[in-house]
């Protein structure tokens, strides 16, 4: 697999997680200039802004010490365009969550998957 697919393979496990969670997709792969959010999604009253790492390896501190200030920078700007965008989920409780998946990405093998809830607040 190339990056763009395994990505693609890694959001759909961390969207599947969140599914089993009551989880409700409000968009995925939300562009705009400036940044990307691999998932939005809601539950009660609350907005999720979700990143999606994925690492093969724990080294270096696996998929969690990825997420570094300039993206979180570009996560909260991206938030900011959607909320502008689509001003209907302002009313929410918006939070940046982190779906980190560690291990081997071929077909039969164990991830590992760590959600953490407002992985890091503005």
């Amino acid at each position: 697999m190339n990056t763009t697919q395994i990505g693609a393979w890694a959001e759909d496990i961390a969207w599947q997680h969140m599914q089993q969670h009551g989880w409700q997709l409000v968009e995925r792969n939300f562009f705009c200039k400036g940044g990307e959010l691999d998932i939005i999604a809601r539950k009660d009253n609350v907005l999720a802004f979700v990143e999606v790492k994925y690492r093969k390896h724990h080294t270096m501190g696996g998929a969690v010490a990825s997420l570094s200030k300039a993206k979180q920078r570009h996560l909260i700007h991206s938030a900011k365009v959607f909320l502008q965008r689509y001003p209907l989920f302002n009313n929410m409780d918006c939070r940046f969550d982190l779906v980190a998946i560690s291990g081997s990405n071929s077909p039969h093998s164990q991830v590992q998957i760590q959600w953490l809830d407002n992985a890091f607040i503005t």
